[in-house]
């Protein structure tokens, strides 16, 4: 049992750097969005876009690596862990950016 477990978690390692290290960036990315779009600045609320584009591609990219690194054999069901894993990195850039937006108009208000 042991074995079968560190064997999965060895499997696991090199998805979990890949996604840990995107899930740091687009935490920066939605904070640095999150914080332009408080502002009504037209200048910064494109600069926010640009970023949130950029990310967004740049994690879509990742579907690649994401696929390879799943710990499982099945092509489907490595497809399947790449989809979950940007499905959740999309669901942090979002919830990061509600959360400085919701943040912001409490401290207003």
């Amino acid at each position: 049992m042991q074995e079968a477990l560190r064997s999965l978690q060895d499997r696991l390692a090199p998805a979990e750097e890949i996604f840990f290290t995107w899930l740091m960036r687009v935490f920066a990315a939605a904070t640095l969005a999150g914080s332009a779009w408080i502002d009504d600045a037209p200048p910064l609320g494109l600069g926010a876009l640009i970023i949130a584009i950029y990310v967004a591609v740049r994690v879509a990219t990742q579907f690649g690596n994401l696929a390879a690194a799943a710990p499982f054999e099945n092509r489907a069901l490595k497809t399947v862990f790449a989809v979950g894993a940007l499905v959740l990195l999309g669901f942090s850039f979002v919830s990061v950016v509600i959360f400085i937006d919701r943040l912001a108009l409490s401290v207003a208000s």
